[in-house]
């Protein structure tokens, strides 16, 4: 109850229903289930409520992560909240979390149901509307939580939770020189690339045209796009139509991304200004690679101008080979940026600094709930 000492609460293990409903498995979907990864280490018990994903579950499995399929997606499936309060109940659930904005509509609606608190991650620059039921939000940055605040939610109910990534993860990935090799480029052609699901927000379309105005300066250069969306068709004609189809590579989704970005001299993120952060400028610095991003919110926090990275207007081709031709101009710089980049990534981007601030969220909104049971077996 309020009030009483609480010091014994945050040694036992908590049960998390996380709750999302993706159609991908994308920025957010990795997150989601990054964050799991890292409460399961620390004793939690985390049960995942989704539509049947294969590449969600899968990535699950490999991490012996509990998951669920059960009939929650749709705004207008009026029974989903009412599966996922006899869910939560059913697993003895402490904290229900969701993300994305189908998920977190009806994870807040079986909260009230059940009186379990919720929380919802806003992974990107949205609406309120599926949000604001929620008892608690979490924006994966500050231009988030500010576009958050901006359309009335009160400050005190959102707070920063950054995205973080296993170091663990990038210990064994082979040498440029070999992913090189594996991919047959050429060991001294530049190489550009992009990690994003292919739709007009992630902003493909000026990356291929700064790199048809890079050809000009460099034509041994490469571009490697990753990922899949409905934009791949345009994307394919965009290539036919300025003639670079032989400097660039389209290579669908990638289990095996971080391997890719090895091979890379820049990793770019041309987004519009809807990014909420930019993961994939995260897998980079930890590499140790040179970013470039548009200048928007969230992406500003994933990456310092001129420290770790440089920015370039969103929606502006020009400017963006400008700067991606400053890198490849200049190794030297590019390498002290890149090595900046990894530094600061060990400094707030870890999956440690997610968790550990995940469950002091947690214990928080348990107590200003005046909910700290503990769990009877």
């Amino acid at each position: 109850m309020p009030g009483e000492d609480h010091t014994t609460d945050r040694e036992r293990p908590l049960t998390i229903l996380t709750v999302i409903t993706p159609a991908r498995y994308s920025g957010a979907e990795r997150v989601a289930v990054y964050l799991a990864d890292g409460l399961q280490r620390r004793g939690h018990r985390v049960v995942f409520a989704c539509k049947h994903n294969e590449q969600l579950l899968e990535a699950l499995a490999r991490r012996d992560i509990e998951a669920h399929p059960l009939s929650i997606s749709g705004k207008g499936n009026l029974m989903a909240p009412f599966l996922l309060a006899w869910f939560a109940e059913s697993i003895g659930a402490d904290v229900i979390h969701t993300h994305l904005s189908t998920a977190s509509l009806w994870g807040a609606v079986a909260g009230k149901i059940t009186g379990i608190p919720s929380l919802a991650s806003v992974h990107a620059l949205n609406i309120k509307t599926c949000f604001q039921f929620s008892d608690r939000l979490t924006a994966c940055s500050e231009g988030v939580r500010q576009h958050l605040i901006g359309q009335g939610i009160p400050p005190e109910r959102i707070e920063v939770l950054y995205n973080g990534l296993n170091p663990e993860l990038f210990d064994d990935i082979p040498s440029r020189e070999r992913v090189r090799q594996e991919l047959d480029i050429p060991q001294d052609a530049p190489v550009v690339g992009e990690v994003a699901h292919l739709s007009p927000r992630k902003g493909q379309v000026y990356l291929l045209e700064a790199v048809a105005l890079l050809l000009k300066r460099w034509p041994k250069l490469v571009c490697l796009l990753l990922g899949e969306g409905e934009d791949r068709d345009e994307l394919q004609r965009q290539i036919e139509r300025l003639g670079i189809g032989h400097a660039v590579r389209m290579m669908g989704y990638r289990a095996d991304a971080r391997r890719i970005i090895q091979a890379m001299d820049v990793v770019v993120l041309p987004s519009v200004a809807i990014e909420g952060f930019g993961m994939a400028l995260i897998e980079g610095a930890f590499l140790g690679k040179p970013v470039v991003g548009s200048d928007a919110p969230g992406i500003r926090e994933a990456v310092v101008d001129g420290a770790t990275g440089l920015l370039a207007p969103p929606a502006d081709a020009v400017a963006l080979a400008e700067k991606l031709n400053t890198l490849l101009e200049d190794p030297d710089y590019a390498q002290q940026l890149g090595a900046a980049g990894r530094e600061r990534a060990w400094k707030l981007f870890t999956l440690d600094q997610m968790a550990t601030h995940a469950e002091t969220i947690y214990w928080t909104l348990l107590r200003q709930q005046g909910i700290c049971r503990v769990n009877v077996e």
